[in-house]
This record gives C-alpha cells, structure tokens and sequence, in this order.
C-alpha cells in the first residue's frame, strides 16, 4: 500500500527529494503563494518551482481545470493533474488521499502533505542541497 508523506520535520522532505547535482521541479498547491494551503484534487492551481545551484527559480503558476459536474476526487481530475505536474519530482499539497497519491507514485512523483510556508520549504531545501542525501 501506498502511503503519503506526512512531514512534521523538515529534515525528511530533503531526505526524501534532494537530487545531488541535478536541478529538479517541484510543485506546490497554493492559492495565496505564500503557504500550503490547497488539497490535492481541489486545487485550482499548483505553483511550479525549480531547485538548482542554491537557488529556486518560479518557473509559472499551472491551472487546474476542472470541467462542469466532474468531481474532484475523480480518476480523470487526478489524471489530469498528474500529467499537470508530469515534470516535477515532488508535491507539496495540504491533504491528499491514497488514489491520488498511487497516481503520482506510477508518473515518479513524491507526494508530501505538509502544513509549511512556501518560504520554509525553500530554505530547507537550500540549505541541504549540498549535501549527500539522494531520492529515496
């Protein structure tokens, strides 16, 4: 079984997505840029950042589009996103459930549920990003 990430120390979100010497993407569910606020299937949007050189560059804000009488916690919204996000190796989002997580999981996407500022998960990032920890 597939589970997320419940982070409550910074520590494991380096751990668990640091890519020595390599730039990666990552992309956050925020409505307000400044905090993790959006759950997965109801985001309206995912924020896209890259990591690389000891510096995290915005690259664009990505809409969700959610048509007319679809759920949100349905296969074809989760498909959707999944292939949004198809080039980051990791999200930040409020709250996500076990299918949306199995969607990320299969494309290589690390999924981290987290109550962090936007500006704290850079700063931990940077600050572990060189050193020797590689994905898991």
């Amino acid at each position: 079984m597939v589970q997320a990430d419940v982070v409550q120390e910074p520590e494991r979100v380096v751990h668990k997505i640091k890519n020595q010497h390599m730039a990666y993407r990552i992309a956050i569910a925020s409505s307000d840029g400044e905090s993790v606020n959006q759950h997965f299937g109801q985001a309206g949007n995912f924020l896209i950042y890259e990591i690389s050189d000891g510096r995290v560059e915005f690259i664009e804000d990505r809409e969700v589009t959610i048509y007319p009488g679809e759920e949100f916690h349905s296969d074809a919204n989760f498909e959707r996103i999944t292939i949004l996000l198809q080039d980051c190796k990791a999200v930040f989002v409020r709250k996500i459930g076990e299918r949306a997580i199995k969607y990320l999981y299969v494309k290589g996407i690390k999924s981290f549920a987290v109550d962090f500022s936007l500006n704290f998960i850079f700063a931990t990032l940077l600050k572990r990003q060189n050193s020797r920890i590689k994905i898991i």
